[in-house]
């Protein structure tokens, strides 16, 4: 091969070139492996054997330009791929790409600018920005900005191709040409306008919501729980066994964040400013209600309602109703709402109004036991009588020449019988007229109604009624106050005698049945019927309310008093008529143990 020849080989620099405008990094790659072996072929079948010179020289020469030519070419189709990578990165962005040149005039328009602005790239390129999309005023420091550190952030107004004007965060680049000088500006741009609106009602949304916690009648808090996820993951993994431990260590933290002037005004605090920071468990007098409130929290209970105590200013306390809420949109438990209802008041009329009702229950026994007086004054005569009578029959036996001890004792011990007998009738009286607290006890039905007839068979003999009882045997005992039953039961027995006072034409009997309750019921039912002429003037429903009675010197309190005792006790009262004459008063009362009592 001639010079010419071998200086020809340095064309396939040309055919490297080529292949690179068209095909990848690797098509590139092996056309120059191919091109260095057609040039060292081409050598070896010229000059081979010859001696090193200027061949050799020249093929070297080659190589090297067809490697150089080859690693240059690849570079740049690797940088173009990057280049076009990106273009369609910015075409397909959601966000808007504006190019601008020094004069205004957009060159480049992506699918972003054409979505949001809504005019086609055709339409865009090559007018003017102010133009197209509106002239924003910008801030004074954007000019320097751009010059400085050649970029610029903020917040424009721009128009779109339906004449909504919307707010844009922007990003201004400047562009620099291949001789260092700017040549325009690349725009990136993202709407806010939803941004806005969104954050505009939630600002709306809190206002709104601040403006009712503060103007809400009953006291508001909320408490920072967010210490509770970690009480909450203690009660999931270990159960009761750290929960001790962990609320000891954690019950300063749920704090108050908020409260409201009615919070304020509960405390006794100058503003609600005042109770802000300060630990929740510090509000609860009682502080295994707090543990309590906790507990529930923790179980996941999204509300909870009890009635406590709370403290105030000046060691004042204040009787409230709690009800504890768990925000719908508090996916992470942070915070909950402590409603308190001030029901210091009403505590303290209900308290007035069982001080009353206890006096009124007072009134009334004593009021039976006046109209008692008699018969028990004739059943407390009798024991005494026999007393004295005893005692002289006893004096007869020691005087005589021979005394007869035996006979004595004999009526020494009558005498103690008696004597107790007469005690047992005054006791009855006694404890049914002291004004003591009610106090519960278990208390056996059979009892209770054996003691009241005790006090009350004066008056049935001298009335003529007839009693009968019959008591189911094994009853279970009852829960109660021993005096406030008894009432209940001497109150229906007189209203059977006095109202059977009229009745001539017929036997006058009263009937006492003491027996279990319905099937599954775990109740005692009293009932007490007679032969009287019955509730015929009213609604047997209606004799328990106050002032209702079918007496014609009666004031309507003793059923009414009858009533509130029985229901305190978990327990009911009903009346009806018999057929074909007479009266049914039933009483349930809850056994002792029951889950339906108090």
């Amino acid at each position: 091969m001639t010079q010419f020849h071998d200086a020809f080989a340095v064309l396939y620099v040309l055919v490297v070139f080529l292949v690179a405008d068209t095909c990848g990094v690797t098509i590139i790659l092996l056309t120059s492996a191919g091109c260095i072996a057609l040039a060292c072929t081409s050598f070896l079948l010229k000059h081979y054997g010859e001696p090193l010179g200027g061949p050799y020289a020249r093929l070297a020469v080659s190589i090297v330009a067809i490697g150089v030519a080859a690693q240059l070419s690849a570079r740049n189709r690797r940088t173009r791929t990057l280049l076009s990578e990106q273009v369609r990165m910015l075409a397909l962005t959601h966000d808007t790409v504006i190019i601008r040149d020094q004069d205004d005039t957009i060159t480049y328009w992506n699918d972003g600018a054409v979505h949001l602005y809504g005019w086609r790239e055709d339409e865009a390129v090559g007018k003017k920005s102010s133009d197209l999309l509106g002239r924003s005023p910008l801030p004074a420091h954007a000019a320097h900005d751009l010059k400085s550190s050649g970029q610029w952030n903020g917040e424009i107004t721009r128009n779109r191709r339906s004449g909504e004007t919307i707010v844009i965060d922007t990003r201004w680049i400047v562009r620099i040409d291949s001789d260092g000088r700017e040549c325009g500006v690349i725009e990136f741009g993202a709407d806010l306008t939803e941004q806005r609106k969104a954050t505009a009602e939630r600002e709306r949304s809190e206002q709104r919501y601040s403006a009712i916690f503060q103007a809400v009648g009953s006291a508001i808090f909320e408490v920072d729980c967010s210490v509770m996820n970690i009480l909450i993951k203690d009660w999931e993994t270990h159960s009761s066994v750290l929960w001790d431990a962990r609320v000891d260590k954690f019950q300063d933290y749920p704090y108050i964040r908020d409260a409201n002037g009615a919070a304020a005004l509960l405390l006794g605090a100058s503003s609600p400013q005042d109770l802000t920071g300060n630990s929740l468990r510090s509000l609860f007098k009682d502080q295994a209600v707090f543990r309590e409130v906790l507990r529930q929290l923790a179980l996941g209970y999204s509300e909870y309602e009890i009635e406590t105590t709370f403290n105030g200013s000046n060691n004042a306390t204040r009787d409230v109703f709690l009800r504890v809420t768990r925000p719908l949109n508090d996916v992470e438990n942070r915070h909950v709402l402590v409603m308190a209802l001030d029901i210091t008041e009403r505590n303290e009329a209900q308290m007035k109004l069982r001080v009353a009702q206890s006096e009124l229950a007072h009134a009334d026994r004593v009021t039976t036991l006046g109209q008692l007086a008699i018969s028990i004054a004739h059943e407390v005569n009798q024991p005494l009588s026999a007393i004295i009578t005893f005692a002289r029959s006893g004096q007869r036996w020691l005087k005589r020449p021979q005394a007869d001890i035996n006979e004595a004792l004999s009526c020494f011990d009558q005498i103690v019988r008696n004597g107790t007998r007469a005690g047992e009738i005054i006791k009855r009286v006694r404890s049914l007229t002291r004004k003591e607290p009610a106090s519960r006890a278990l208390l056996s039905p059979a009892v209770l109604l054996e003691e009241v007839i005790l006090l009350l068979r004066g008056e049935l003999s001298s009335k003529n009624v007839e009693l009968r009882v019959m008591v189911s045997p094994g009853l279970p005992a009852i829960s109660g106050d021993k005096v406030q039953i008894q009432q209940v039961i001497m109150n229906l027995m007189m209203n059977a005698i006095q109202a059977m006072m009229t009745i001539t034409e017929r036997p006058r009997l009263l009937d006492i049945m003491v027996a279990d309750g319905e099937s599954g019921s775990n109740a005692i039912r009293m009932t007490f019927e007679d032969s009287g002429p019955g509730f015929s003037c009213l609604d047997p429903t209606e004799l328990f309310e106050p002032f209702v009675t079918t007496k014609t010197q009666g004031m309507g309190m003793g059923l009414s008093i009858c009533r509130e005792i029985i229901t305190s006790h978990g327990g009911t009262i009903e009346a009806k008529n018999r057929v074909p004459c007479g009266a049914n008063v039933t009483v349930m009362l809850n056994a002792a143990g029951s889950s339906h009592g108090n």
